[in-house]
């Protein structure tokens, strides 16, 4: 297992391109002072502020993407936890940030609520106004079992939004097609992989949905060439220089891949840092996130090369 991007790099710095597949560009973009549980910037030379939702963009060679498909955008949003620090104002500014991307498709990756599904109906609302051309698609993370996940499943697909609960849907699209799966959290059950996956095939490009980025050492172990998102460890959420985040340290399947860019053996994984907190209202240089990944076509880099 390999992290190609540092923490320097992640966190916003200068753009760089990484190894073997993944590459990084930087971005201002944030909504300053919207986030009032705080998101607080303690970096080197840096006056302490507090620092609203910002933009990642991180672009992937995806195995089998037809080169027709190079430049297939997907917004990844995870770990909302509305209530009871997150708030319907902060999540209605997410959803304008997602929206300004203008995606292809988007990626929510479990963690709506967080200790009742009492706010789920609220929030499928506002995500109802998600934008993409090709859908919006979700998972349901370990915080949506403990709270009553088939309030939020129910409370999401009345807004249209599929939830994908160990299953694969074909995306199709006019320069091709994209397969794009889902499974439960691990912290519940142990889903199937080969019935999850039983109409994919191995030529075809594939895009796992799992909360616990820990997940992907099982997909990598089944020689699974595919790019897999996760949330769940909020980055670490309380972040200090020299020290291991103590919400990584507790956080079972979260505890190998904190927050950015790996490849895992066959399989390249990507852990947004998600919107929300747990435990306490604070955020400490682990500002929240939406990711914009880039799809790209390994057939066509190639081509480029010769």
């Amino acid at each position: 297992m390999k992290h190609w991007l540092s923490r320097r790099r992640f966190l916003g710095q200068s753009a760089a391109t990484l190894a073997a597949g993944w590459a990084s560009t930087a971005t201002a973009e944030e909504l300053d002072g919207e986030f009032e549980s705080g998101s607080i910037d303690l970096s080197p030379g840096q006056r302490v502020k507090e620092t609203g939702p910002r933009v990642v963009r991180v672009s992937v060679e995806l195995p089998h993407l037809p080169p027709a498909m190079d430049g297939f955008r997907i917004a990844q949003i995870s770990d909302l936890h509305l209530e009871p620090y997150t708030t319907p104002r902060q999540i209605a500014r997410v959803v304008k940030l997602c929206n300004s991307l203008q995606p292809d498709l988007v990626a929510m990756t479990g963690d709506f609520v967080t200790y009742n599904a009492r706010p789920a109906v609220q929030l499928a609302e506002i995500l109802s106004e998600l934008k993409a051309t090709y859908g919006v698609y979700a998972s349901l993370g370990n915080h949506d079992f403990q709270s009553g996940h088939e309030h939020v499943v129910y409370a999401l697909e009345q807004q249209k939004i599929p939830v994908l609960r160990n299953v694969c849907r074909t995306i199709h699209t006019d320069k091709g097609d994209l397969h794009l799966a889902g499974m439960d959290s691990r912290y519940v059950s142990s889903p199937n992989l080969r019935s999850t996956l039983e109409s994919w095939r191995e030529n075809q490009p594939l895009v796992m949905m799992m909360h616990e980025p820990d997940v992907a050492d099982d997909l990598a172990d089944a020689k699974l060439h595919a790019l897999q998102l996760s949330g769940h460890t909020h980055g670490g959420q309380l972040v200090f220089m020299g020290m291991q985040p103590s919400i990584h340290r507790r956080a079972k399947w979260g505890k190998k891949y904190l927050a950015g860019a790996y490849n895992v053996g066959t399989v390249r994984l990507y852990v947004n840092r998600g919107i929300g907190t747990v435990g306490v209202p604070l955020r400490v240089q682990c500002p929240p996130e939406v990711t914009e990944i880039t799809l790209r076509s390994p057939e066509l880099r190639r081509e480029m090369r010769v």
